[in-house]
């Protein structure tokens, strides 16, 4: 038998032609129908919150256990979305849509950081009064009080170097700030001995970070910060703690090496005059001949922060807010430092008002 030849005629390729056209409409359609949102696993969380990453650089991992699979990693300043939060750990979302686990101190929410970088811009033209070690990991605050930690941004490194901006008190764990009163001194004393016996009180620092933290500026428990006094002023304060210190001029002593004079306002270890934060203004002065301190001249200046500082050539200016002796007024008044001739600084005080 010969072999059969099948021969299709053009009104069947046609058809077929048609055929395949029509269902590969129907497939463009169907997968237009699709929405985006499901080439993402079923069940995607909603965020619950906007954050920032504010570590240098943060594993994300698919899980909180010990042993888990970094799935990415994001960087400081970054956007996530918080999907969850467990404790210790918070559930984020990246830009590119990685879902995994991080511990909860890398991120705070971008309402928080907003807020602490308005408090940022804020105190930016305060300049320091004093530099600090904080002595262990220590919550840095948006607000000063610790009726709860809601308040708190995240928590600052053992040892990290700060830069005292202010210092206020607070009502014993509260958020109640104590306003700043000032009387005269002796019936200032007398009235703050005896609120102090039935209310206590909290006291707080307002920082500034190094530039390496995405946030800088805050406020921190006072005893948890530890100022560092000049070394060799620490033994010599006596009755009065150095709350600031400001360098003026290096001398070369042959015995001890390069020393330097200060200024330096204190205020009393047991008796502060309420309402400021330092009672006392002194000029330190090396002595070349004894190779010691002396005390060049002291003031007694019971006024607040800031103090303002300037050098102008061999000048050294300080304006200071100062309490008047009568009224309990603030008012300015500009202390002067010359070392033209650095073996003998000279320190000019104001004018005494009336």
């Amino acid at each position: 038998m010969k072999n059969a030849t099948f021969k299709i005629i053009p009104s069947d390729v046609e058809r077929a032609r048609r055929d395949m056209k029509r269902i590969s409409h129907l497939v463009c359609a169907f997968l237009l129908a699709i929405p985006l949102t499901s080439c993402q696993p079923i069940g995607r969380p909603a965020k619950i919150d906007d954050g920032i990453i504010i570590s240098e650089a943060v594993a994300v991992r698919n899980s909180t256990a010990v042993l888990a699979v970094e799935l990415t990693q994001v960087r400081r300043g970054d956007e996530v979305a918080i999907l969850e939060r467990r404790k210790d750990w918070v559930k984020i979302r990246t830009s590119s849509g990685v879902e995994g686990w991080i511990e909860a101190r890398e991120v705070i929410s971008k309402q928080m950081y907003l807020q602490a970088k308005a408090l940022e811009a804020e105190s930016r033209a305060i300049p320091a009064q004093a530099t600090g070690q904080v002595t262990g990991h220590v919550a840095l605050r948006i607000t000063p009080g610790r009726a709860s930690d809601d308040n708190i941004i995240f928590y600052v490194p053992s040892n990290t170097l700060v830069e005292v901006l202010a210092r206020v008190k607070t009502e014993r764990m509260s958020t109640t700030v104590v306003p700043k009163r000032y009387d005269p001194p002796l019936r200032a004393r007398a009235k703050e001995t005896r609120s102090e016996s039935s209310i206590q009180y909290d006291y707080w620092y307002q920082v500034r970070l190094p530039e390496s933290f995405l946030v800088r500026t805050g406020w921190i428990y006072a005893p948890l910060v530890e100022l560092k006094v000049p070394e060799r002023l620490i033994h010599l304060q006596g009755d009065y703690s150095i709350v600031a210190w400001y360098e003026l001029a290096t001398v070369e002593d042959e015995e001890i090496g390069p020393s330097t004079h200060y200024v330096t306002f204190d205020r009393h270890r047991l008796r502060p005059v309420p309402g400021t934060d330092f009672d006392h203004l002194r000029l330190w002065v090396w002595d070349l001949e004894r190779h010691r301190y002396k005390i060049g001249r002291w003031e007694i200046t019971h006024g607040v922060f800031p103090v303002s500082h300037r050098v102008m050539g061999t000048t050294h200016l300080f304006q200071l807010k100062l309490y008047h002796p009568r009224t309990g007024e603030l008012y300015d008044a500009d202390y002067t430092v010359d070392v033209s001739d650095p073996t003998n600084p000279r320190l000019i005080p104001p004018k005494r008002p009336r």
